[in-house]
């Protein structure tokens, strides 16, 4: 009797750096097994958790079994502090991770676009930075991830604070770690060369072009609160149609329902002021966690 395949790679962060670019590329790989619904969420949130090992394989991967490579694309479990614990409990030694890093001012940033474009975020950029710790006291306190993860633009970004989670349960060698900025930006060839090899799998460095989920905005505010905001006609689905179903139908919809717009960048002063505030320490200590420049700021 086959047996449904463990993922044996999460790609686990960071969230808005082009991990849904490394996604499309590497579903089109026949030695590549990944849910046709990017993001499980599994392990970070205790709904889906509870709902068990077993549930996870078989609502995710149970088309697995003739994958060399099997893979799990939650970027948001690198945030998630019950996650490490998580993993390890249920995969134990045997997984690698990759984690693709952004310039976290620049990471916020985009985050921030993504909240407001699905209607989430009213404030300005400045303005939800300066609530950031306010709001997500709030929903730690009330055990509201999913908010948790909207709002947490600036602690997204401590890099150094949630790696070292992992590496209470995992080596740094089982970390394949990606510069966002000098190896996809505008040398995506490099970063699939370096997943092809750590992967150990051939990757088609011809789809180096692919962009995908780019910051955008809503053609339909109606139509964008129907699917994202609580409603009669969500709460009639939900008892109707499988989760991992709602949420590729939902994904679909969404980029449906989005068009593309050009952001003003943010001023040059400000970036240097977020990051001298919220992300210098964290960086000099990542960068030698891993003994090497990120080169940001």
């Amino acid at each position: 009797m086959e047996t449904i395949k463990n993922p044996n790679y999460i790609l686990l962060g960071a969230s808005k750096s082009a991990t849904t670019t490394i996604y499309d590329v590497l579903r089109q790989n026949l030695n590549v097994f990944a849910p046709q619904f990017k993001e499980p969420h599994f392990f970070n949130i205790d709904d889906n958790y509870e709902k068990g090992f077993s549930w996870y394989l078989n609502t995710y991967y149970k088309n697995s079994i003739d994958s060399k490579v099997v893979i799990d694309f939650t970027p948001t479990y690198l945030y998630s502090k019950k996650s490490p614990e998580r993993i390890f409990h249920s995969l134990g030694r045997g997984v690698k991770f990759i984690v693709i890093l952004r310039d976290p001012v620049d990471r916020a940033f985009s985050h921030y676009l993504h909240s407001k474009r699905d209607g989430h975020e009213k404030e300005s950029f400045e303005s939800a930075i300066k609530l950031e710790h306010k709001r997500l006291s709030g929903y730690i306190i009330d055990n509201d991830f999913v908010a948790e993860l909207r709002f947490s633009y600036i602690s997204q970004g401590l890099y150094y604070k949630m790696l070292k989670s992992y590496l209470k349960f995992y080596d740094l060698n089982d970390f394949l770690i990606i510069n966002f900025d000098k190896e996809i930006r505008n040398n995506m060839h490099i970063a699939l060369d370096r997943v092809s090899k750590f992967l150990d799998v051939d990757i088609n460095t011809e789809l180096s072009n692919i962009h995908s989920n780019k910051s955008g905005v809503s053609k339909s505010k109606s139509l964008n609160n129907l699917i994202l905001k609580e409603n009669i006609f969500r709460k009639f689905v939900k008892k109707i149609m499988p989760y991992n179903i709602r949420q590729i139908i939902k994904n679909k919809i969404r980029n449906f329902n989005k068009q593309d717009v050009n952001y003003t960048p943010l001023n040059s002063d400000l970036k240097r002021e977020l990051f001298d505030t919220y992300f210098k320490e964290d960086v000099s200590n990542l960068e030698n966690l891993l003994n090497k420049k990120m080169d940001w700021n």
